[in-house]
């Protein structure tokens, strides 16, 4: 739905959820928006305008019609946002103009001795996944503390049949040439799950390690339990590896109703509407939300560029929307 942009035009725009765009003298898209309110967030456009920054005042004088797209709830208007600003990349939107893929941890459970790895590839079968982390810089570190504590292999790939350097300086359990390690190496991969996953018990073990070594002034030491801890928090936040992220997530929003979001893989794979969050509509969202969910593991193809960038709009979405929202767990073997 397209408006002409005149006086007094935003006066009679539907308040309804869903994304903007702003389009110049040429029709090219100059600006994408989203809203909860489409009304009440276009309007602020074209009133009190002195608080406007230059670039918004230049983007208002240079948009001569803007078009609406309607969305079921406002993580859907996020995630259209945003591929529509990948799509065309309008001028004044700066924040999703450039993006690159983001790194995983994986857990390479698919393998005999697992190992820790940093990957933006594929998804593979049988290994767990945790991220997307939006900021690498100390990702690398984490991993490294992780690897210099528990002593998991380091090598890529099926387990070799000799040592490897890192077995000589005895920063890894060498499971190589030492087959009656495997229940301590079993319950060190464990550890690192338990870390990866936030466990509330594993995070109060690291401040305690933390303090220890920093009380006996230890303080590189100090510092590699910190950088495990800041990724447990992390991964707290995110909630899940992406292996494990299945869940209907109901919001009820009195600007957008009551909503029912399906995500499967750390990834919005539909929205359920309902008018009203009674028992029994709950129960029915429920039952669709698993139908679907059924069909959707185990097809899904690893993530792209694109839908990783989402899986961290998701997150963020849900981190910041916890206290009012109610979420179902889709796979009843894995608590969310």
């Amino acid at each position: 739905m397209k408006y002409t942009i005149t006086p007094g035009f935003h006066l009679t725009l539907p308040e309804k959820c869903g994304v903007y765009l702003y389009r110049d003298k040429d029709d090219n898209i100059i600006y994408i928006g989203k809203a909860k309110n489409l009304k009440k967030r276009i309007s602020t456009y074209f009133y009190n305008n002195r608080q406007h920054t230059s670039k918004i005042k230049r983007m208002v004088h240079a948009a001569r019609t803007v078009e609406l797209r309607f969305t079921a709830s406002e993580l859907e208007a996020l995630l259209v946002e945003a591929r529509l600003i990948r799509r065309h990349l309008p001028l004044y939107n700066r924040a999703l103009r450039n993006y690159k893929a983001y790194p995983f941890i994986v857990l390479r459970t698919d393998l005999p001795y697992p190992y820790l790895e940093i990957s933006r590839d594929a998804v593979i079968s049988g290994a767990l996944y945790f991220g997307p982390y939006r900021k690498a810089h100390w990702l690398y570190p984490a991993v490294d503390a992780l690897n210099n504590w528990l002593k998991l292999r380091r090598c890529a790939g099926p387990l070799p049949h000799h040592s490897c350097l890192y077995a000589d300086l005895k920063q890894c359990m060498a499971p190589c040439v030492d087959s009656a390690l495997d229940v301590q190496y079993a319950s060190h991969v464990q550890k690192a799950i338990d870390v990866l996953e936030s466990s509330p018990a594993m995070q109060t073990e690291l401040e305690r390690l933390r303090d220890v070594s920093a009380a006996e002034l230890r303080f590189e030491e100090a510092q590699e339990w910190q950088w495990l801890i800041d990724l447990a928090r992390y991964n707290g936040r995110i909630k899940r590896s992406v292996a494990r992220h299945h869940a209907l997530v109901i919001s009820a929003d009195p600007e957008v109703g009551c909503i029912g979001l399906v995500i499967v893989h750390g990834r919005l794979i539909a929205t359920l509407k309902t008018d009203c969050l009674t028992e029994a509509n709950t129960a029915d969202m429920l039952v669709k939300a698993r139908a679907l969910y059924e069909q959707a593991k185990g097809t899904m193809d690893a993530p792209t560029v694109e839908e990783v960038d989402e899986m961290l709009i998701i997150a963020s979405w849900l981190e910041n929307h916890a206290d009012t929202l109610t979420v179902y767990p889709l796979d009843v073997s894995v608590p969310v």
